[in-house]
């Protein structure tokens, strides 16, 4: 009895170690696997009821253990279909296979990340064949009222790339600081341009042109300034003129005191808007 047991103490101190080694090669094999939990290895000691006069040696027991609430740090990538969850959480996923079942069921799985791409059908999938699933939106954008305790309503996510709706800019909102010593009288300052970026009604890049030009007095401080604004889309035409006066008080001095409408929309006073 003693004889055996040390050599299967023996036996089980090399699986042991040769445990430990494996979790360590996984831990090191998937070092750049993303969303990969590292594992590890935990050592037991096995005591066995020794009778008087005799030992008979317990060995080692290894127990591994996946560490699933680990949170790896995000990673930006260049595929926009790239999705990690940050926290508590995971994403659906089924597999490609399914897509062709004619029952409609699909089995449902869950990882935390995915590098997702969509396939000739606008399916997004992973190379690996996992599909991606999701809550169908209605017609207007909301995403209607589902359960969340179960994969009701789970749909594999489909992108029609030539279907995108255009999203117009509607509003922006400009901020300058123009420097008061610019408009003294027999100053040489030169006017100060800036361009704005937005998109028109067919999601096509267009730039508003502002130019800033400074009013120069006779004599003493104008504190006054004439914005123009030109549109590319209208062929760098001026859409829009303005003369703004700023206060030079004590109390309100540097904030704008009056805008002049040349020719454009109309400025509101209270709202501070330009139609």
């Amino acid at each position: 009895m003693t004889l055996s047991s040390s050599l299967n103490a023996g036996v089980s101190g090399l699986n042991a170690n040769a445990t430990k080694l494996s979790t360590i090669s996984d831990n090191i094999a998937n070092s750049a696997t993303y969303g990969y939990k590292r594992a590890d290895a935990d050592f037991n000691s096995q005591v066995i009821n020794n009778s008087a006069g005799t030992y008979s040696a317990g060995g080692v027991t290894t127990s591994t253990l996946r560490l699933i609430d680990e949170r790896g740090p995000l990673i930006s990538t260049s595929n926009p279909t790239d999705i990690a969850v940050s926290g508590r959480g995971m994403i659906p996923v089924t597999t490609a296979v399914s897509l062709d079942s004619t029952t409609g069921n699909f089995p449902m799985m869950l990882v935390t990340t995915g590098s997702f791409r969509a396939e000739s059908e606008g399916i997004l999938r992973t190379e690996s064949g996992l599909v991606l699933m999701g809550w169908p939106a209605a017609a207007d954008g909301t995403i209607p009222n589902y359960p969340r305790d179960t994969s009701n309503g789970l749909e594999p996510v489909r992108i029609s790339v030539n279907q995108f709706a255009s999203d117009p800019t509607t509003e922006m909102t400009l901020a300058v600081n123009l420097p008061a010593t610019e408009t003294l009288a027999g100053a040489t300052a030169s006017p100060q341009d800036l361009s704005i970026e937005y998109f028109g009604n067919l999601g096509t890049s267009e730039t508003l042109s502002v130019s800033f030009t400074p009013t120069f007095p006779t004599s003493g401080v104008s504190n006054e300034w004439t914005m123009t604004v030109s549109d590319s889309a209208s062929g760098g035409a001026v859409v829009g003129e303005y003369t703004l006066t700023f206060d030079a008080s004590q109390a309100l001095g540097g904030t704008l005191a009056s805008v002049s409408t040349v020719s454009g929309g109309a400025y509101n006073p209270v709202t501070g808007a330009i139609a």
